[in-house]
């Protein structure tokens, strides 16, 4: 593990990337203060978190392999590190032929029992059992024998403790179990509709979570509240993002469905509906300041002759890319485009600027471009370089390169009011920060007799 320091050094983009940027935002400059090589534990999957307790975060690097022609994950190497790229702990041996990466990995970091101490929770194979690691050292605390699933591994606060302590627990697509916080089991639901990945929200405001799955909302015994009617899986939920668009108390959710953008109600209502091709990505968020409220945006990975209602620049018919599109709560869109977007994906980046009312779309993966961050007018206002591995040469539009999958995070990374972007494969770790917020307001004006600091 190398850590290459950065710190404080300027980015060098393109002059096109900086003809792009520098014109649309002065707030937003973004700068490469780290770089880590991951050596022979490198994975894709990176879970981050203060491991060694120190009040700052660090990475656990995860390898994996899967049986010939089987969809399963058997975890071989976990190796913990700091930010500078010191090893903290290693369980496994580290092998960069185990890359297997096609879906989630029910691998996380929590502070299971509110001790101030995190734990790494996992499931190594398909036997279903769950290991308990001391995130600091590695040392197994516990093992416990599931009753089923070794899919992804999703935190809730169903019962109201006040501490995400509930674990559920799915397999690919059809099955999920839920467990109190002793790991006994609380209640499941088998041969159903999982989607991807489950997510928790207290829409009531009672204390507990409820917990939607698939397109079904269940409160935290069980019981179905509603369900979406007519959907298969052939259709099933990509990804949710939960969040209140109007202030009126109640929150809307934004779905992507593996077909079409949906944005439900809290009582499961459909608000709208926008028809796509294969609609992956789903945020909410303020990405507009002079519009009221919030804005839906989703990402659709297409195919060649895909039929979809997104109303696309004059030229840019040919859906052979993904596209992104942005709309308010009454479906109104925004804006699309398909402008470098390849196999994408997006996160909410939430403190870029120092703005608290403006949040930004950073998107990731896209093929034969870097990194970058979107306003909510569809302008890139950050460019974030990444070193290329490119595995199509010429194959991308225009006859450009098609690069290996890059991911990316945002966290604050030394504890400080603004996130840095961090993006990875299984090489290496870049850190961007923004240069734009370095500077104090009254830095250029110490004094020995301060009065308005």
């Amino acid at each position: 593990m190398r850590f290459v320091e950065g710190v404080l050094a300027f980015v060098l983009i393109s002059s096109a990337a900086r003809a792009q940027t520098e014109p649309v935002r002065r707030d937003s400059i973004p700068r490469l203060v780290q770089k880590i090589e991951f050596g022979e534990a490198g994975s894709k999957v990176v879970r981050m978190g203060d491991l060694d307790g120190d009040g700052r975060i660090d990475l656990l690097l995860v390898q994996a392999k899967a049986p010939e022609g089987e969809n399963k994950t058997i975890i071989t190497c976990l190796t913990a590190i700091t930010l500078e790229g010191k090893v903290l702990w290693q369980l496994g041996k580290p092998d960069l032929r185990n890359n297997y990466f096609a879906g989630d990995f029910p691998v996380q970091i929590h502070d299971l029992d509110r001790d101030g101490k995190t734990e790494v929770i996992y499931i190594p194979d398909e036997k279903n059992e769950l290991h308990i690691l001391a995130g600091k050292n590695g040392e197994l605390i516990r093992k416990v024998q599931l009753a089923g699933g070794h899919d992804s591994l999703l935190f809730a606060d169903l019962s109201g403790s006040g501490h995400p302590r509930d674990l559920v627990v799915k397999d690919r697509y059809r099955s999920f179990w839920v467990y109190d916080k002793n790991f006994n089991l609380k209640w499941s639901r088998l041969d159903g509709n999982t989607g991807h990945y489950p997510i928790e929200h207290d829409f009531n405001g009672d204390g507990k979570d409820e917990l939607l799955v698939g397109y079904t909302l269940y409160d935290g015994q069980g019981k179905e509240l509603w369900s979406l009617p007519g959907f298969s899986l052939d259709h099933h939920n990509d990804a949710t993002f939960i969040e209140d668009m109007d202030g009126d108390g109640r929150a809307e959710l934004a779905v992507a469905t593996s077909k079409d953008a949906l944005l439900l109600d809290a009582d499961g209502k459909i608000l709208f509906r926008k028809v796509m091709d294969h609609c992956q990505h789903a945020l909410i968020g303020k990405f507009r300041p002079d519009l009221p409220g919030k804005q839906a945006f989703y990402i659709s990975r297409n195919i060649v002759g895909a039929k979809v209602d997104l109303q696309l620049r004059p030229g840019q018919g040919d859906l052979r890319y993904s596209t992104a599109a942005m709309f308010t709560k009454s479906g109104e869109q925004l804006w699309s485009t398909t402008e470098n977007i390849w196999y994408t994906g997006c996160l909410r980046m939430d403190h870029w600027t120092g703005n608290p009312e403006e949040q930004f779309v950073l998107l990731y993966s896209r093929g034969f471009f870097p990194p970058c961050l979107m306003d909510g007018k569809g302008r890139t206002i950050a460019v974030f370089p990444f070193p290329p591995a490119i595995v199509q040469p010429g194959k991308g539009p225009d006859g450009k390169d098609v690069y290996e999958d890059y991911y990316v995070h945002h966290i604050a990374c030394w504890g400080d009011e603004r996130e840095e972007v961090l993006v990875y494969n299984q090489k290496e770790l870049w850190i961007y920060t923004n240069a734009a917020l370095l500077e104090k307001p009254r830095l250029y004006n110490s004094t020995y007799y301060p009065g308005r600091q």
